[in-house]
């Protein structure tokens, strides 16, 4: 069983710890690339920490570079050139609600996706193994039930406390991973284990194999020479374990490499203070990697308890306990020492990088690459475990990322809400370079110049960057609920730098909360063509005195410009900004209704757009489009018309508009029509408007359209 306590450590944020570094002698180079040649973007979402299962992974093709990364909606592809430059993306939608992982086979890829089984059923799909051709065209599937006749074959929650790693052996693919069983009354829950599943990867026929429910906190899994290694946190055995299986009979034998303290009283588990983070076979020997405290000092840790890193070295011919080497790659004492990720990276036989990063240990960052707060650390081993190298640092982050060879470059990459890094690492000299993408949306970037302040946002669409404060935590602590806000959220490094903001023609939309709580933020320029500010999109801006809004915004939303300061006696909110904008404007009149200074400029430039506005909108024709997919409700749609200020949706229970006749308004293109009469037919009809002078002109209106409410 587990622990909730437990979680934060145990939830092995295994960082993809790529070795960035290079030490101070060598320096870094930096090709700093705000935008690809052909106009595309890279997505950037936060793979900064990473659960037991990977979420970004590359793939080197022999023209670039294949991205891959699970973005809690769907699964990214991105393809690259060699330099890195952006040359296509695609979304492949997932068929299950859980996130397993991905893997590059020999003959295709492979993703792996789950759904629990709260009912306990033997025959319900826990697990599907999706295979896609290199073009990303679906082949098949493999649906995988619970094995009832294996001891901790039944699955209630698939992947639960589990990595999903996967390998190829003649013609099949192995996945190994965690679930929790069926609920055990006497705790009111499953307990936790082992799974590991076989694919046919020819007919995608597949089932369990193999299953305990013996607490296996993180699973991976290599294949050599017929062998399958697989290595495991096993808290219920109190050891890291290293099982060797006979890849076509699955006969095993397993051995202890670190064991830990502690002893259980009951079947919960206890803390190991220890993590597994990463495998991987050299010619002759099985390297498995991780973190540990003294478990001599077991029962008498605190939070001055040093965690270091661990390499096993265990013969593959002489597999067993005595044939282990445990070599220490750090010697911390007495400080709290931990680590967000270590990681092993195989570049041959006889070469292996071991890299990570410390938990909690930062510099600042410039404000070029906000990624280079982080320090990385390096070295080199052979195959036999012994250092090679001396150690290397750079500023640069563990990601989820697990890097990859390519030639003799080690690469990975790294992303957090508006950055996108892709490193590149000669496995000889240790020299790094690196490509930096600023992302503001889809296909927007920013820029950053320090000697004034100036934030600056280009590009089309939506400005679109994830406003969520990230936190990052250790793969194992002797703090539980150990975890702080990382320097690389979103503006963290620039925010109280930038003294104004512009937005260049082209950017379509500010979300809200974006620049929220910017405090020495003085002006904001927005370009022609942005449509919508978000609500509390400048929120908590105290110093914010100026902000100007083209005439084609049509949208504002509420506590946009609040200061967080209220008038004593009124409680009314304190709005320091001035909008300056054209007459007649949406702004002109949003700034109206809430009591802020308001300067018009342009003016002859804006009556005669006025004009030109007055005519479109007389002449513009709507079509509407009708749906009823919930109770009591009806969508209607219909197109967009230019310079509209806003629209008038007119529905009643007759076609002349005399039965229950209402009327709304909106400034969208579409609206859901609620708390209507579930078996009645509506029938509706849409009108645009636009303000001339202070006076509404409207649009025809559109044909009538009816539709039965569901």
């Amino acid at each position: 069983m587990k622990q909730n306590k437990m979680k934060n450590f145990l939830n092995k944020l295994v960082a993809t710890v790529l070795t960035i570094s290079l030490s101070c002698s060598y320096g870094i180079v930096s090709n700093k690339e705000v935008k690809a040649d052909n106009g595309l973007i890279p997505t950037a979402y936060d793979n900064l920490n990473r659960s037991l299962r990977k979420k970004s992974q590359l793939v080197n093709l022999a023209n670039g570079y294949m991205r891959v990364f699970y973005n809690e909606e769907n699964i990214g592809i991105e393809y690259y050139d060699k330099n890195f430059n952006i040359q296509s993306r695609k979304n492949i939608n997932m068929e299950l609600p859980m996130w397993g992982g991905f893997y590059a086979g020999n003959n295709g890829y492979y993703l792996v996706e789950g759904v629990s089984n709260t009912d306990e059923s033997d025959t319900a799909e826990v697990i599907r193994v999706i295979k896609y051709d290199k073009d990303w065209n679906r082949i098949g599937a493999a649906s995988i039930t619970g094995n009832s006749n294996l001891f901790g074959g039944e699955v209630r929650y698939p992947f639960d406390y589990g990595c999903v790693e996967m390998t190829e052996y003649n013609g099949k693919l192995f996945v190994v991973t965690g679930h929790q069983g069926y609920v055990d009354p006497m705790y009111k829950q499953g307990h936790q284990g082992f799974l590991m599943i076989s694919v046919d990867e020819n007919t995608m026929t597949g089932q369990i194999v193999k299953s305990d429910l013996w607490h296996s906190f993180a699973q991976y899994i290599v294949e050599k020479n017929s062998n399958l290694y697989v290595l495991e946190q096993s808290e219920g055995s109190r050891y890291t374990k290293l099982t060797k299986y006979n890849a076509d009979s699955l006969r095993a034998e397993s051995i202890p490499l670190l064991e830990y303290g502690g002893e259980h009283t009951s079947a919960w588990a206890i803390s190991c203070y220890a993590s597994v983070d990463d495998l991987a076979v050299s010619a002759d020997n099985v390297l498995c990697l991780g973190t540990s405290i003294d478990q001599s000092q077991y029962e008498v840790v605190n939070t001055n308890t040093a965690h270091n890193i661990y390499l096993t070295v265990t013969s593959q011919n002489e597999f067993d306990e005595e044939n282990t080497q445990i070599k220490w790659m750090t010697n911390y004492k007495d400080d709290g020492s931990c680590f967000i990720g270590t990681q092993i990276t195989k570049i041959n036989d006889n070469k292996f990088m071991i890299s990570w990063e410390e938990y909690g240990k930062s510099q600042t960052a410039g404000t070029e690459d906000l990624l280079e707060s982080s320090i990385l650390h390096y070295i080199f081993v052979d195959g036999n475990g012994n250092k090679i190298s001396q150690e290397f640092t750079a500023s640069a982050p563990i990601s989820d990322c697990h890097p990859i060879v390519d030639g003799s470059k080690i690469i990975y990459y790294a992303s957090s809400s508006n950055m996108v890094d892709f490193y590149s690492i000669d496995i000889n000299s240790g020299k790094m370079d690196k490509k930096i993408y600023r992302v503001a949306g889809q296909n927007a970037t920013w820029d950053f110049e320090s000697s004034n302040g100036t934030l600056t946002i280009s590009g089309s669409g939506a400005i679109d960057i994830d406003t969520e404060v990230h936190y990052r935590y250790p793969v194992s602590s002797t703090s539980r609920g150990f975890s702080y806000s990382s320097s690389d959220n979103t503006w963290t490094n620039i925010r109280n730098k930038v003294k104004k903001i512009v937005i260049k023609s082209g950017i379509t939309s500010i979300p809200d909360n974006e620049f929220k709580s910017f405090d020495n933020l003085e002006e904001v320029e927005i370009g022609k063509g942005l449509q919508k500010i978000g609500d509390e999109a400048f929120y908590g801006c105290r110093n914010l005195k100026k902000i100007t809004i083209p005439a084609s915004v049509n949208s504002i939303g509420k506590s946009c410009f609040e200061t967080g300061y209220f008038w004593i006696g009124s409680g009314k909110p304190v709005i320091s900004v001035t909008i300056y904008t054209t007459e007649n404007s949406y702004a002109a009149q949003y700034a109206k209704a809430n009591g802020i200074q308001c300067k018009i400029v342009n003016k002859n430039a804006d009556k005669t757009n006025q004009t030109k506005k007055k005519t479109k909108i007389a002449k513009a024709k709507i079509n509407i489009k009708l749906s009823s997919k919930k109770k009591k409700t009806i969508t209607v749609k219909w197109n967009k018309v230019s310079n509209a200020k806003g629209y008038q949706i007119q529905y009643a229970m007759n076609k002349k508009f005399t039965k229950n006749k209402k009327i709304v308004k909106t400034n969208k293109h579409s609206m859901q029509i609620k708390k209507l009469k579930a078996g009645k037919k509506y029938f509706v009809r849409v009108r645009a408007y636009n303000i001339t002078k202070g006076k509404k002109k409207y649009t025809k209106w559109s044909k009538v359209k009816n539709i039965k409410c569901k």
